[in-house]
């Protein structure tokens, strides 16, 4: 009769902890789907919820711990990918800043923007250009160049009218005219990309020490910013085609 007793206590017991588990395969499947969802779309508050949801209704240990190392892993990705995108911000605005000073100190004489620039004809290994008697011979193109880092600031210029100019350089994030300093927006268009999509380019007139000067940016990194004077585009068809003209 004791026997038979305590038989039916175990019984009973182990129907009653049955009766009060939540496992449950179904929503345990449901919760690990929406806590990988929300962590692929870097919602923190949805990915605890759900999470929570996981360990509630899944009986499955081994696939908890395959779990939290997923989100650690992608949590983990998300924070240095932010620190780069970071640091690439602020070697942008570094860059830019430095190539608008340069810009703005060598509008007057790009010739003097380099110790040695080199003019269209010129022998590349003979140094600066020789002033020449013929007038004809200053009609060409010359180039200076700096480094600021481990980018190129280059300025072109038309030797026999030196007002007829362009700064270039290629910035690691998108750039905007803003970067730049004062401007007054002329027009924003889209361009096709390089992975067959499309991005936005602008062309604006600046301000400040550039006042007079036009502005072409894309928003796309690795593109490059160009500051020329209008009467440039009479002179070069590739950018006028690239500032929309």
């Amino acid at each position: 009769m004791r026997k038979r007793l305590g038989e039916l206590l175990v019984l009973a017991a182990t129907v009653t902890a049955l009766g009060c588990s939540e496992k449950d395969a179904t929503k345990c499947q449901e919760a690990l789907d929406g806590t990988r969802k929300s962590v692929a779309a870097a919602d923190a508050a949805l990915t605890n919820q759900w999470r929570e949801r996981s360990y509630k209704y899944c009986a499955d240990q081994a696939s908890l711990t395959t779990l939290d190392r997923e989100i650690a892993e992608k949590t983990s990705a998300d924070t240095a990918a932010k620190a780069a995108e970071a640091q690439r911000l602020a070697l942008n605005a570094g860059l830019l800043k430095t190539f608008v000073t340069w810009a703005g100190d060598n509008r007057i004489a790009p010739d003097h923007a380099s110790v040695s620039p080199k003019c269209d004809g010129d022998d590349p290994d003979a140094g600066a250009p020789k002033p020449s008697t013929d007038p004809k011979a200053t009609e060409r193109f010359c180039t200076a160049t700096r480094t600021a880092g481990s980018n190129t600031l280059s300025a072109r210029y038309w030797e026999a009218d030196k007002t007829i100019l362009l700064f270039m350089t290629k910035a690691p994030a998108p750039a905007s005219c803003d970067d730049l300093g004062p401007n007054k927006v002329l027009k924003s268009f889209d361009v096709l990309a390089a992975n067959g999509g499309s991005i936005k380019r602008t062309v604006c007139e600046l301000g400040g020490t550039l006042a007079g000067m036009h502005a072409v940016v894309s928003q796309a990194a690795n593109a490059a910013v160009y500051i020329y004077s209008p009467s440039y585009l009479l002179k070069d068809a590739a950018l006028k085609k690239i500032a929309g003209e």
